[in-house]
């Protein structure tokens, strides 16, 4: 069973907006080491006073906002930053639109869901109470769904196939050449070049201190015909095969839920 990530009792810490220099200064305070892409790197100052001084404003920023009660940093937003640190696993998105790249992590804890989102030089953590597939729904917002049949060819192909363009006719060409029916090529073809966003969800369990990337990602293809959703997964000869179908709704969350499901089942219970 798919763990809801409730939140303990009494725990009512709203959304928190955070700085890069403040999620510096919480990271250092707790001797948290590697977070996730989503949250960013450290920054790099000029001089040890450069860093001191943004350390100091950042303390001061937390301060104004409750963040640290006699001085210690807030125990939800501790427990939400050791949860990106050391999760069970992770769902890492993606999304490309219009040039601009946007990041969302949900890491799911022994007892806590925890989700940051990046936009700019700006970051947000919340608790997560829904189920963790939630968060990444949401984030990818409606759209309405590219009616097609569903189709499968080798991931490297269908890649390759994508990557073919600009022109529809260049990617229906390769798509036909990856084994996909004429019709459903020359239809996926033409859509593809019209790509307005794109979006991509791994999914990164952790165990025993070691991360693997999964295998099994869910693609997201925002076109001016309608949405698509891709799942990837590994047949038992070790290629990978993507099954493109209609964005429904349902079959985003279905794609994202199964993903959950496999990181579930791929974790030790022990593990956090």
């Amino acid at each position: 069973m798919v763990d809801l990530g409730t939140s303990p009792d009494g725990w009512n810490l709203p959304v928190v907006a955070l700085s890069q220099d403040e999620i510096d200064y919480v990271r250092e305070r707790l001797g948290l080491d590697a977070l996730p892409v989503v949250l960013g790197g450290a920054t790099v100052h000029a001089s040890a006073s450069a860093h001191h001084t943004a350390m100091q404003s950042a303390a001061d920023s937390l301060s104004e906002r409750d963040l640290l009660p006699g001085g210690e940093i807030h125990h939800e937003l501790s427990a939400r930053l050791r949860v990106l640190t050391h999760p069970k696993w992770e769902l890492a998105l993606r999304r490309h639109v219009g040039g601009r790249i946007s990041r969302l992590c949900v890491a799911q804890g022994e007892f806590l869901c925890v989700e940051a989102t990046s936009t700019d030089s700006s970051f947000a953590l919340c608790s997560v109470t829904a189920e963790p597939a939630a968060p990444v729904v949401t984030a990818l917002g409606s759209a309405e769904a590219m009616p097609i049949a569903v189709i499968n060819a080798p991931t490297e192909m269908l890649s390759l196939a994508f990557g073919a363009g600009p022109d529809a006719d260049s990617v229906t060409s390769a798509l036909i050449n990856a084994g996909i029916p004429e019709d459903d090529a020359r239809q996926l073809g033409s859509a593809i070049v019209t790509c307005t966003a794109f979006a991509e969800l791994v999914g990164i369990p952790h165990s025993l201190g070691a991360t693997t990337l999964m295998t099994g990602a869910v693609t997201v293809y925002d076109t001016l015909a309608g949405r698509l959703v891709g799942s990837t997964t590994r047949a038992a000869d070790g290629t990978e095969w993507t099954s493109i179908s209609s964005g429904t709704l349902h079959r985003l969350r279905q794609a994202v839920n199964a993903l959950v499901t496999e990181l579930e089942e791929s974790t030790p219970e022990t593990s956090g």
